[in-house]
């Protein structure tokens, strides 16, 4: 059975983007995975645990301080780890598949195993050179990070984000419901609310604006940041903090409504090129997605209201509010659902192998 080593700089239990769903959907169809967490230095012994038809693996560094090494003893120390966790499951890795640059960046610790790099954030920007020069290919998720990595390897190739189908819709519970009651119209915005680049104060201005608009905010929040500081003010915002990944989509299905928003003006570069994962998901909900401008988004305006001025985005929103029937019509919820299921993390994947044997690589 061909085995692959997925090195993810998330945990299985708290990150379900791209490494996860790839990993599922490898599993799925037969290839045995292993997922490597982040460093869990407490631990004296490498751990395997399976998830689904996935095995989790925990372990330590593997040892302090190992970007200062040499590079030799650095490639020798990580060879030999490898060569641990392949004697505690009994057979040796085809693969190794890497969304990390922080460690086991230099792919030479792989040494005949098929070495694969790939890239899904902007700012993961670590010895990148080294990344890709040491891997077989390399993939990432948009046109400015292939450019980058470009100057490195003519095997490069951008795979946009994919979306994960669920087998079947997963009722909410009555208490999650009785949140979509509160008013007539609910608007949803998923993914990190943490984060610098989201843009709260165009956010606020739509919350203030529509009183009678319940706002639900869903992803890990800062307790003392303006976001948590304005659902003290404005009780039209619901907070929901983290959920499980199977919640999400029956969510976005109870909104009217769903929001992204960044800060146009700032990074303007790489902000304007986001390829955004939850995107992927808020089409596949079929609902209106009111957005600030994403360029890889531009052959897509008839299925996204973007703007390119912040200062546009509460008009836009206003008018989608007041003609939800026309936005939210069953031919443009088709439309955004198709679209999302024609990118599937499957057929993300075929693409991946296509490339693949296009080098004469396999898995």
């Amino acid at each position: 059975m061909t085995q692959i080593l997925i090195i993810s700089p998330e945990s299985w239990y708290t990150d379900f983007a791209s490494k996860y769903h790839y990993s599922k959907t490898l599993a799925n169809r037969g290839y045995k995975v292993y997922f490597l967490n982040p460093p869990q230095n407490n631990l004296k012994n490498i751990t395997i645990k399976k998830e689904e038809n996935v095995f989790i693996v925990e372990s330590s560094q593997v040892a302090k301080g190992l970007k200062y090494y040499p590079k030799k003893i650095r490639n020798y120390l990580e060879s030999k780890w490898l060569s641990k966790l392949e004697n505690k499951i009994g057979s040796k890795f085809t693969t190794i598949w890497l969304f990390e640059n922080s460690r086991f960046y230099d792919m030479k610790f792989a040494e005949d195993r098929l070495k694969i790099y790939h890239q899904m954030d902007y700012n993961q920007n670590f010895n990148l050179k080294q990344a890709v020069k040491s891997s077989d290919i390399s993939f990432c998720v948009n046109d400015i990070i292939k450019n980058i990595l470009s100057k490195y390897s003519n095997k490069v190739y951008k795979i946009e984000h994919g979306v994960a189908s669920p087998s079947k819709d997963i009722p909410l519970s009555e208490e999650s419901k009785q949140k979509f009651l509160l008013n007539k119209i609910n608007a949803i915005y998923v993914g990190d609310l943490v984060t610098e680049d989201m843009d709260i104060d165009i956010l606020l201005e739509i919350i203030e604006k529509f009183p009678f608009i319940s706002f639900h905010f869903v992803g890990t929040y800062d307790k003392y940041g303006k976001l948590y500081k304005a659902s003290k003010t404005y009780k039209n915002i619901i907070l929901w903090g983290r959920v499980k990944s199977e919640m999400i989509l029956p969510l976005l299905k109870k909104s009217d409504v769903t929001l992204l928003a960044y800060k146009v003006n700032t990074k303007e570069e790489k902000l304007q090129n986001t390829n955004s994962h939850k995107l992927m998901e808020y089409f596949l909900s079929g609902k209106v997605i009111v957005s600030t401008y994403l360029s890889d988004q531009e052959k897509n305006k008839h299925l996204i209201e973007m703007v390119r001025e912040s200062n546009e985005f509460v008009n836009k929103f206003t008018e989608i509010v007041n003609n939800l029937n026309y936005y939210n019509s069953q031919e443009k919820q088709i439309k955004r659902i198709q679209y999302a299921k024609d990118r599937s993390y499957s057929r993300r994947l075929d693409k991946i192998i296509s490339l693949l044997h296009k080098h004469n690589y396999s898995m």
